[in-house]
């Protein structure tokens, strides 16, 4: 009996010694692998110059100020811009810096740049699907303070992961028909936010786009 008690006992001890096995789910990478990926873009809504923040005021002092209420999100991801509007003299030399999120949820921000009386758009290459900040850096204005500020968003479409080569991609598709001329890609190896395409055909509301191309797996 004592030593059937001590078998049973080492055999329980070898067990508890192996953790218990555990699914994962998630895609294995091979050092080298890389996968094609299709993504597809329903009813891109058309670019514009004030579709998430429209001649806001901006600084109406020489403080820093910030804009944390918009007219409305990015439809998709998407690169934005800035335009300067009002008494457009009143602008300093300054940073403008966008908050958000990139398509993975992560916060992401980027920097705007203008000269003194800018009055033309600031145009952005990274793609945000939501924006949670605009913040205009202290002496932003001067004078009177009658500047107004318009954020929009244009044509450069965020991709859900990275590409290694701008060529890295095979075809588009425009209304379910292969477009004659590819997109326009820029990308990044690393950060997601800064993979986009700008297609061919019109984005007006109702074209529907869909993008092959081959991922590298970043983060």
């Amino acid at each position: 009996m004592n030593k059937f008690l001590v078998v049973l006992f080492g055999l329980l001890m070898s067990i508890t010694a192996y953790a218990v096995p555990q699914r994962v789910f998630q895609d294995l990478k091979l050092p080298s692998q890389k996968m094609v990926e299709k993504q597809s873009f329903a009813n891109l809504t058309a670019a514009g110059t004030a579709n998430v923040l429209s001649a806001h005021a901006g600084a109406t002092s020489a403080a820093v100020a910030t804009a944390t209420t918009f007219v409305a999100q990015p439809d998709v991801p998407r690169n934005l811009s800035i335009t300067p509007g009002g008494t457009t003299t009143d602008v300093e030399a300054c940073d403008v810096t966008v908050s958000g999120t990139n398509i993975k949820n992560k916060a992401i921000t980027e920097v705007f740049s203008f000269l003194a009386n800018a009055s033309t758009a600031t145009v952005g290459a990274k793609a945000f699907k939501t924006v949670t900040s605009v913040s205009w850096a202290a002496n932003c204005e001067s004078g009177g303070f009658a500047a107004t500020w318009s954020v929009g968003f244009g044509e450069k479409i965020g991709l859900k992961s990275c590409l290694d080569n701008a060529g890295d991609i095979f075809f588009s598709l425009l209304n379910g028909a292969k477009e004659g001329t590819a997109p326009t890609m820029v990308i990044s190896a690393s950060a997601v936010e800064s993979n986009t395409a700008d297609f061919n055909g019109s984005m007006q509301g109702t074209n529907d786009f869909v993008l092959y191309f081959m991922q590298n797996y970043c983060l």
